[in-house]
C-alpha cells in the first residue's frame, strides 16, 4: 500500500515538475531575445524553479533507489545542470547575455517531458492516443513560440509598425505581432499582412523553414485525428457486428419478439458496463504473473469481506481470486432455485439481489454490492434453502465447489477450518442463504 501511495506521489509531483519546466521552455527564450531586466515576481519565479529541479534530482535518486537501480549519469546530468541558478548571476552584474544564454542550459529539462508521456499513456485513464495527441500539441505550441521569439529576433518591424515608434520600444508589441505571424504561418493560413523583408535572407529562408514545419504539423494533427477516430470505433464496431450476428441467428429461428429484445438490452448493458469486453476473456490473455495481480486487484477485496476467509492466507486468497468467473443476470433472473443441489457461491460486483421464499412471495433481505450468496455450496451437498432473484441488471463472480476443493487441498489448516465449519453448519439452524455468517 506505502508503494502505492508512493507512486501516485511521483504522479503529482512530475506533473509539477512538468508545469515548471513549461514555464521555463516559455520565460527563458523570450529573456534571451529580449533581455529585459526580470521584475521581482519573475526572479522569484526563476528560484523557486531551481529549489523545485534540486529536490527533484533527490526524489529522483530516491525513486530510482526504491526500485532498485542506478541513477543514471544522463538523467542525473541533465537534472542537476537544469537545477543550477545561473540567473543570481544577474545580481552579480554580469552582462545579461551572457546570463541569457547560460540559462538556455536549463531547457535540457524538456527531456523528461518525453519519459512523462510514455508514462502517463499507461497511468491515465484515457485513450494513449489522445494522451500522445495532447503531448503533440504541446510541443506544437512551444514550438511556436519558440519560432515566435526567433521572429523577434530576426525580423525588421519597421514595415509593420503604423505609428514608427512602436517597433523601437515595444517588446509586447513586437512579440504578439511574432507569433501572430507565427500563428498564420504555421496552421498554412499565411495572411501575408506580415512577411518576411525581401532584401533580407535569412528572413526569407527562415519563413520558409516555418512553412514546412506549419505543413508536416497540419498533416501530423489531421492523420493523428483520424486514427485516434478509427481506434475509439474499433470495439464498438466488433460489439455491433456481435450483436447483428446474434441477431440474425434469432431472426432466422423465428425466436420470441420478447425474447430478442431481452437479449437487445442485455446486449446494451453489456456494452454501457464493459464496452462489450469479458473479464475472462482479458484474463486467458495475460501471462500467468500478471493474470494473478491482475485476478487479486479485482477480486481480493471482494474474497476478504467472506467470513469463511478471514484472516486466510494471502496466497490462497490469490489462488482464489484467480477460479472466480464472472457472469451476469438479466432482471428478474433466478440465479438459483430453492431445492437445487448448488455446487457454486457468487459475489456481487454490481446491481442487487433479494432472497425470496420458495413460493416467491417472501422476500428475506436484499443484497448489494460486496454482498456473497450460496456459500452453503461450497461446505455442503445439499439442496437450496432460499431462491436467490436479480433486481434489476446484476455482475455477478461466481466460484464452483471444485475449483474451491481443489485451491483448499493445498493449505491443510484452512481445509480443516473449512470442515469444522461444514460441522457447524450441519448443526445449526437452517437459515436461508444470503442470511447465514459462517
Amino acid at each position: 500500500m506505502a508503494n502505492r501511495h508512493y507512486s501516485k506521489f511521483i504522479f503529482y509531483w512530475d506533473i509539477w515538475i512538468l508545469v515548471l519546466i513549461t514555464y521555463a521552455a516559455f520565460e527563458i527564450p523570450l529573456f534571451v531575445v529580449m533581455q529585459y531586466k526580470p521584475p521581482v515576481i519573475i526572479s522569484a519565479l526563476n528560484i523557486i524553479v531551481s529549489l523545485v529541479f534540486i529536490a527533484d534530482v533527490v526524489v529522483r535518486r530516491r525513486v530510482a533507489h526504491s526500485k532498485g537501480k542506478k541513477y543514471a549519469m544522463v538523467w542525473l546530468l541533465t537534472d542537476v545542470a537544469a537545477a543550477i541558478p545561473f540567473e543570481l548571476l544577474i545580481f552579480t552584474g554580469i552582462g545579461l547575455s551572457l546570463v541569457a544564454w547560460l540559462r538556455v542550459i536549463r531547457l535540457v529539462k524538456l527531456f523528461r517531458v518525453y519519459g512523462f508521456k510514455t508514462v502517463w499513456e499507461y497511468r491515465i485513464n484515457l485513450n494513449p492516443g489522445l494522451v500522445r495527441l495532447g503531448f503533440f500539441f504541446y510541443i506544437l505550441v512551444l514550438g511556436m513560440h519558440w519560432i515566435s521569439c526567433g521572429w523577434v529576433n530576426i525580423h525588421d518591424f519597421k514595415e509593420d509598425d503604423p505609428t514608427g515608434l512602436l517597433w523601437q520600444t515595444d517588446l509586447v508589441w513586437k512579440y504578439m505581432m511574432s507569433a501572430y505571424w507565427c500563428t498564420s504561418t504555421v496552421t498554412t493560413i499565411g495572411y501575408g499582412d506580415i512577411h518576411p523583408n525581401h532584401s533580407r535572407v535569412f528572413e526569407i529562408v527562415y519563413t520558409m523553414g516555418v512553412q514546412f514545419l506549419g505543413a508536416g504539423a497540419f498533416g501530423y494533427t489531421i492523420g493523428n485525428i483520424a486514427t485516434l477516430l478509427a481506434n475509439l470505433d474499433v470495439a464498438k464496431m466488433r460489439h455491433r457486428e456481435r450483436v447483428d450476428s446474434v441477431d440474425n441467428f434469432m431472426k432466422s429461428k423465428k425466436l420470441p419478439q420478447g425474447l430478442q429484445e431481452r437479449v437487445h438490452h442485455y446486449f446494451n448493458y453489456l456494452w454501457d458496463s464493459r464496452q462489450g469486453y469479458d473479464d475472462a476473456t482479458i484474463l486467458q490473455e495475460l501471462p500467468d504473473s500478471f493474470k494473478y495481480e491482475f485476478a487479486v486487484e479485482l477480486n481480493q477485496e471482494v474474497l476478504e469481506k467472506v467470513p469463511m476467509f478471514k484472516g486466510a492466507d494471502q496466497n490462497l486468497l490469490r489462488e482464489i481470486a484467480i477460479c472466480l468467473v464472472p457472469c451476469i443476470f438479466t432482471p428478474g433472473d433466478a440465479i438459483f432455485s430453492f431445492g437445487e443441489v448448488g455446487d457454486k457461491m457468487y459475489f456481487i460486483r454490481k446491481g442487487q439481489v433479494e432472497v425470496v421464499s420458495s413460493d416467491g412471495k417472501e422476500v428475506y433481505a436484499t443484497l448489494g454490492e460486496g454482498d456473497f450468496f450460496g456459500e452453503v455450496a461450497l461446505l455442503l451437498k445439499q439442496p437450496r434453502n432460499a431462491t436467490i432473484r436479480s433486481i434489476g441488471y446484476c455482475d455477478l463472480y461466481s466460484l464452483n465447489k471444485e475449483s474451491f476443493d481443489r485451491v483448499i487441498s493445498y493449505y491443510t489448516d484452512f481445509e480443516k477450518k473449512i470442515q469444522q465449519m461444514a460441522r457447524d453448519r450441519m448443526h445449526s439452524t437452517n437459515k436461508p442463504e444470503g442470511l447465514t455468517l459462517l
